[in-house]
């Protein structure tokens, strides 16, 4: 489930189960496989890729910030 307050680019690869709270963005060239949970807030820029069954909290900066 994406939250409609999520920002995500259009070439972001997202498994279909990826939880994704309010007020996140993922930016291009990010790719996040199933089962991930990530927290509102969060901001993850590209080049990046998060493996299976991983949880990223709220306000968290991932890559290139």
């Amino acid at each position: 489930m994406i939250d409609p307050l999520a920002s995500i680019a259009a070439s972001a690869k997202i498994a279909a189960d990826v939880v994704v709270g309010a007020y996140t963005t993922i930016g291009p060239d990010v790719e996040i496989a199933s089962g991930c949970h990530i927290g509102s807030h969060a901001v993850i820029k590209g080049p990046t890729r998060i493996g299976t069954n991983n949880k990223i909290f709220q306000f968290a900066s991932i890559g290139d910030a």
